[in-house]
């Protein structure tokens, strides 16, 4: 946010108080042009690369690849097919798998997603990108994930390299909807891949998390508490009010319906993918970008980033959760290399018949406390401060539930009540209130996390 500030008043002079000089902004702390920071300065010249020209191995392993991708219009899997198109000259094609939505087709859906500032670098260092990516229609929430006779055989016919991305990441999703999408989709993708002519490999983006009932958690799988067999059968018996109501029976320990159906999408591939060329890849907590393909990239505010923008607008001041736990976060940069590397390893590399899980952690090596998070989160948005701030930054995390009780009655409740009825004197929409209730939703679906820390080997 504070970068898109002083972007802004780089680009436009306005829409920053005070206005001051760039001089006055790079200073012995903040010592580059915001732009700089950004990354949009060091972007390279466009070149053409000849067919004859030997890359890395990892672009040498994509050279007339055909890329199968679902997931492509989510976070993570924008910023791999920046990397793909950017970083790999001589890859073929890439198709996305992408549905109807909110009365745009896949082709207009498609320019959507171009248009983000993701896609600014690419644009630039490689104009003639566009002819290597199609949408296909499809769904992974439908039988034969929704494609068309002529769509599925041109991925049979075509496709040298699936990576499945999508997901519901919702963790308060209806377990219907989530069995539908994160098992069933997984299960018809295996079959999809199955009939593929020359698949080298297949990468499922799993979670860290899909065993978080466990504090240690190994590159193997787990035996899941059910079969996923046994509750597809029961949520096609029941109806959604009854399963709504059975949910916490049905998964158990587990904390959501999030990390179960990625319990049991894994369970599926271990069961049913033995005869195929295919890896896990587990994330932890993905954050925006670190460096590629610009600094600081994101397109949601689920986890730290929903903490970061609520409390440098002055909106979010207290949250409960034991400040002292290990946070692992790792920006999605990184972890878009790890899974392509992991690919790669895996396509030209796998001695053994067992299927590999590869984590992808930050704590073991880079390990940060919720406490540093929140003081550098404080540092920062205290000297870059927002235009959409409404209030001061000030927060506080507390693991004491009398302590956070009182504090979120004091800077959350009360002057939400009393802003939202000075906004309807004044005819205006009273929202603070329905933003709170919002947060305490989430602080209860996120309480599991909020006092452990986990270990991954």
């Amino acid at each position: 946010m504070a970068l898109d500030l002083h972007r802004k008043y780089i680009e436009k002079k306005q829409d920053s108080a005070p206005l001051v000089p760039i001089k006055d902004i790079i200073n012995s702390k903040y010592y580059l042009d915001p732009l700089e920071l950004l990354g949009e300065r060091s972007f390279n010249e466009p070149r053409e690369i000849d067919e004859s020209e030997i890359g890395s191995p990892i672009q040498e392993f994509f050279r007339d690849a055909v890329v199968f991708l679902t997931g492509g219009t989510g976070f993570m899997g924008k910023v791999l097919v920046e990397k793909l198109l950017r970083t790999c000259p001589h890859i073929k094609h890439i198709y996305l798998l992408i549905r109807s939505k909110k009365g745009k087709n896949v082709d207009q859906r498609l320019e959507d997603i171009f248009e983000d500032r993701l896609f600014k670098r690419l644009k630039h260092e490689v104009p003639k990108y566009y002819h290597k990516v199609s949408g296909v229609a499809g769904d992974c929430s439908l039988p034969g994930l929704g494609l068309s006779v002529s769509s599925r055989n041109t991925l049979i016919n075509e496709v040298n390299i699936i990576f499945h991305g999508a997901a519901t990441v919702r963790f308060d999703e209806h377990i219907r909807v989530a069995m539908n999408i994160n098992v069933s989709g997984t299960r018809e993708l295996l079959n999809l891949a199955r009939k593929i002519t020359n698949l080298k490999v297949m990468a499922h983006v799993s979670t860290a998390y899909s065993n978080c009932n466990r504090l240690h958690v190994e590159e193997k799988f787990y035996d899941p508490k059910v079969d996923y067999e046994d509750v597809l059968k029961l949520i096609s018996s029941k109806d959604d009010q009854t399963l709504q109501d059975m949910t916490k029976e049905i998964i158990g320990d587990l904390p959501n319906t999030y990390a179960f159906t990625k319990s049991l999408a894994e369970d599926a591939i271990r069961r049913e993918a033995q005869d195929l060329p295919i890896l896990v890849f587990r994330p932890t907590v993905v954050i925006a970008t670190y460096r590629e393909p610009v600094r600081g990239w994101i397109d949601n505010v689920y986890g730290p980033t929903g903490l970061i923008v609520g409390a440098g607008t002055g909106v979010l001041h207290t949250y409960y959760g034991d400040s002292n736990m290990v946070t692992d976060m790792i920006p999605v940069d990184m972890v878009v290399n790890a899974l392509i590397c992991a690919t790669k390893e895996t396509a030209t590399n796998k001695k053994d018949e067992n299927i590999p899980i590869y984590t992808c952690s930050s704590a073991g090596q880079k390990p940060i406390r919720w406490i540093d998070f929140i003081e550098m989160n404080r540092r920062h948005g205290i000297y870059w401060p927002t235009i959409r701030a409404i209030w001061y930054y000030s927060f506080m995390a507390t693991n004491n539930p009398y302590f956070y009780a009182l504090l979120n009655f004091v800077c959350h409740i009360v002057p939400g009540y009393l802003l939202d009825t000075l906004a309807v004197i004044a005819g205006q929409k009273p929202i603070l209130m329905k933003i709170y209730k919002k947060i305490d939703k989430v602080r209860d679906i996120l309480a599991y996390f909020s006092d452990k820390e986990w270990t991954f080997t």
